[in-house]
């Protein structure tokens, strides 16, 4: 029983929506659903750009509500050992890899 108000009380990561009206929207369907959630603003927040509107915001749910969440929301299950944010975090490295080969070609113009 202890064990399962552990993870009932610890947050994690559901998803991560570009913007607020929809990371809003999902956790209205959320509550709706009786899975208590959070939306929390990333990068920054109100005072930094006047708005976070348009910035990312995490949508997280108690670690016990996850995959009840995720099916409400028609989110697929993370694969085993998988998390959002390992998942997230394999597109930087190609955002990475892309510059470096736009300055690589920049580079062989301007001394070529």
């Amino acid at each position: 029983m202890a064990e399962t108000n552990q993870n009932r009380r610890k947050q994690v990561r559901l998803t991560v929506y570009d913007n607020e009206p929809m990371a809003r929207m999902a956790e209205q369907r959320l509550w709706q659903a009786d899975i208590p959630c959070m939306v929390r603003s990333l990068r920054g927040g109100p005072g930094l750009w006047g708005s976070a509107y348009n910035l990312p915001h995490d949508l997280c749910v108690y670690e016990g509500d996850e995959a009840r969440a995720r099916t409400v929301l028609g989110l697929p299950q993370p694969l085993e050992g998988e998390t959002e944010v390992t998942a997230r975090g394999s597109r930087w490295w190609l955002w990475v890899i892309l510059v470096v080969v736009a300055v690589v070609v920049v580079m062989a113009i301007v001394l070529g």
